[in-house]
Formats: structure tokens, sequence, C-alpha cells
């Protein structure tokens, strides 16, 4: 179980990293570039709801 914690702590710190070096690098300015994450977070939060109702 201890094994799983520290691979799952990795796997979202390494997330967190790749997210702020690609918003640092990117091209776009910041309003685009919030604008695309948001509507990205909201498809995915969408999918999760479907999902999670279909399930019931």
């Amino acid at each position: 179980m201890k094994h799983s914690v520290c691979t799952l702590v990795s796997f979202i710190g390494g997330m967190l990293v790749g997210s702020v070096v690609t918003m640092l690098v990117t091209p776009q300015s910041g309003p685009e570039l919030r604008s695309k994450i948001r509507g990205y977070v909201d498809q995915e939060a969408e999918k999760m709801r479907c999902h999670c109702e279909d399930n019931k």
C-alpha cells in the first residue's frame, strides 16, 4: 500500500511540474491559455459526470 501511495504522489507531482513548465514556455497569452485549460477541465469534468451517472 505504501508503494502505491508513493507512486500516486510522484505521478501527481510530475503532472504539476509538467503543467507549470508548459505554462511558462507556451507562446500563447495568459488569458488564451487559461481559457483553453478551463475548457479542457470543464470537458473532462462533464465526461466524469456522465460516467458516474451511467454507473448508477
